[in-house]
């Protein structure tokens, strides 16, 4: 990472920025808001601060929002939203990826209808979700969802950290649409030590800025991370297609010995569940790591296989090598 960075130092038209202005995390966020189709895009330090600042600032004055039970922003933040913020996060869908419209319906008709009616501020909805091996919202749910939202006059956020892992078809632009901020994640697969982006309308992301001050998140250089991801987004789409690939032929292999089996999910992200014998998994576990690869542990029948760009380190018969013997 280092010896990348002072290549791309070195390199003409390289330029720092002061307190997140200017520079390279300008234009980070210039491409960011071309490749999700917003007006505007700012750098933050972490992903937490990024979702915390982007319901606040859509709830406004209306502390009361819906997330997933099974979410970042609900379970891994330390309650942030209602610490700092006052929100009061209503969790829906426990072990799902999207709540059902129904549960959606009832959570308006709760706030909106009991003796006290409360205006809902916000939905936040992630996607991929990390807890449940990075399932995917369904695009046509989101536009459900969104409908539904857009009736009470709801605004939505998008964790969408892991966003850019999912296959290639995806139409990244078309699937944001709905939500009037998304973040996504420069460091959990774009080279970047730290840093995430948030999109969405300028006036929206102005005030975000604001807040991203108020919170501590101005850190005064984030030239090193914006170079970093910077670099890594122009091939990266190529790139992870190219991964997608190789996983696909890899489990088509694997499939074939009739020892492995994936099991279907249409919503999958990155993440494919192998279903194998516990000998098979722990031998496969043993092989890779004297091979220096990380083949994931068995685990009640699966083993978890995640593409990302290692899986284009080494020919594809090789892994099978591995999972096979």
């Amino acid at each position: 990472m280092s010896a990348r960075l002072a290549e791309l130092v070195g390199a003409p038209g390289a330029a720092r920025d002061s307190y997140l202005k200017g520079g390279a995390v300008e234009a980070l966020e210039t491409a960011f808001a071309a490749l999700l189709g917003k007006e505007a895009c700012a750098f933050f330090p972490t992903g937490t601060l990024a979702n915390n600042v982007a319901v606040r600032v859509l709830c406004d004055d209306d502390h009361h929002a819906f997330c997933q039970e099974d979410s970042h922003l609900y379970r891994d933040e330390s309650d942030a939203a209602q610490r700092l913020a006052g929100i009061n996060l209503v969790p829906l869908g426990a072990g799902r990826a999207v709540p059902t419209q129904d549960e959606l319906t009832a959570a308006f008709d709760a706030a909106e209808k009991g003796p006290y009616p409360l205006k809902v501020g916000a939905i936040s909805l992630e996607s991929p979700v990390r807890r449940l091996h990075g399932e995917m919202i369904p695009a046509a749910r989101i536009v459900e969802i969104a409908a539904l939202a857009k009736r009470h006059g709801t605004p939505m956020h998008l964790d969408g950290a892991r966003l850019l892992l999912a296959p290639p078809s995806l139409d990244v632009k078309g699937y944001v649409a709905p939500f009037e901020t998304v973040y996504v994640s420069l460091y959990k697969y774009l080279g970047a030590p730290f840093g995430v982006v948030l999109a969405g309308l300028a006036a929206t992301i102005a005030k975000a800025r604001e807040y991203r001050h108020l919170y501590g998140g101005l850190v005064y250089q984030g030239w090193a991370p914006a170079m970093l991801a910077l670099d890594e987004l122009h091939s990266f789409r190529a790139i992870m297609e190219r991964a997608h690939g190789a996983a696909d032929e890899l489990i088509a292999l694997l499939e074939k010995s009739g020892k492995v089996k994936r099991r279907p999910n249409p919503n999958t992200s990155n993440i494919h569940m192998l279903e194998m014998p516990h000998a098979l998994a722990e031998a496969a576990f043993e092989r890779g790591r004297v091979a220096g690869v990380r083949i994931g542990q068995w685990q009640e029948g699966i083993v978890p296989l995640y593409v990302n760009q290692t899986i284009l380190r080494r020919p594809v018969k090789a892994y099978a090598g591995l999972f096979l013997g």
